[in-house]
């Protein structure tokens, strides 16, 4: 059904009169008779009946004139919320985050963002990067926040935060006590990594396949927690972004052991999906990111025109 063409209807059927219609919506006669016409073929009735000098409606087309009110109303109701950018109770929108951010970088910021903004509805998809980028490509996510780097031809990146992956052990482990050690060596203890498709596990491969060195005993885990709790029972060691582990090496169950000529590190990063456009319910939580980390969301659309 034509929105304008039932606007047509409506007018004449208010005036009861195609002219009277016609100049109360400042269109000529027959552009209303013409789409009058073409809403009756349209649902296969006669919406009128037409006279010398008067025009009534069809059972048929006070049937439509009671559906089309409440029709316009809506409509009208819709277009001003949506100028006025509200949200209703309930409506709401998906983001991602790695275990990390969610726990070390964005608590303050969204309960900041629920306090100004509680009627919307907050679903955060905590997962590691691979899975959150998956999200965003079927389009259940807005945009994620994980690590980087991570290059697809159909996402932009920027980062926010820069994190170390310093080796890490427990208090009691004899590494502690040592000033520095060798990848050689770390290579011969039982080691504590993220999954293989992870982007932390890699950056651990890749040093380690730089310096020719494999390592032994891998335990592989999702888990940044359950990795901080085994190495400080003693069960291994690991390399462990700093946002992990800064409360544990401030109690001491934890300390970071140099490794010579090396430095292991990632970044942290806002991901999306290239092109998409952000309405201001999801661009307030973006921009309260990216002031807190003091980073511009260039490249992002916020203008409904330049999509």
């Amino acid at each position: 059904m034509n929105l304008q063409h039932l606007k047509y209807f409506l007018a004449v059927a208010r005036e009861e009169s195609f002219s009277r219609a016609a100049r109360e919506l400042h269109v000529t006669q027959p552009t209303v008779s013409s789409g009058v016409a073409d809403l009756e073929r349209a649902l296969g009735v006669r919406l009128f009946n037409r006279g010398n000098r008067h025009v009534g409606l069809t059972m048929e087309g006070r049937t439509l004139a009671n559906y089309g009110m409440q029709i316009q109303d809506l409509v009208e109701s819709t277009e001003d919320r949506l100028r006025r950018r509200d949200v209703l109770p309930g409506e709401g929108f998906q983001f991602g985050a790695i275990d990390a951010a969610v726990t070390y970088l964005l608590p303050d910021i969204l309960k900041a963002y629920m306090r100004d903004f509680p009627n919307v509805a907050l679903s955060v998809q905590v997962a590691p990067s691979r899975y959150l980028v998956d999200d965003l490509l079927l389009n259940r996510s807005e945009f994620a926040v994980i690590s980087l780097p991570f290059a697809h031809p159909k996402l932009e990146t920027v980062s926010i935060h820069r994190d170390s992956m310093p080796l890490v052990a427990g208090a009691s482990h004899p590494f502690s006590r040592r000033s520095s050690v060798g990848l050689e060596e770390v290579a011969e203890e039982p080691l504590i990594l993220f999954h293989a498709d992870s982007v932390s596990r890699k950056i651990v491969d890749e040093r380690f396949a730089e310096s020719g060195v494999s390592p032994g005993v891998v335990m592989e885990m999702r888990s940044p927690e359950a990795m901080r709790k085994l190495v400080e029972a003693g069960v291994g060691i690991s390399f462990l972004p700093h946002l992990t582990v800064q409360d544990s090496l401030t109690s001491g169950a934890l300390v970071t052991v140099n490794v010579q000529g090396v430095r292991f590190g990632r970044e942290i990063g806002v991901a999306w999906r290239q092109g998409r456009y952000f309405g201001p319910a999801i661009r307030r939580l973006l921009d309260a990111v990216f002031e807190r980390f003091g980073t511009p969301a260039d490249g992002m659309h916020d203008d409904p025109h330049d999509v």
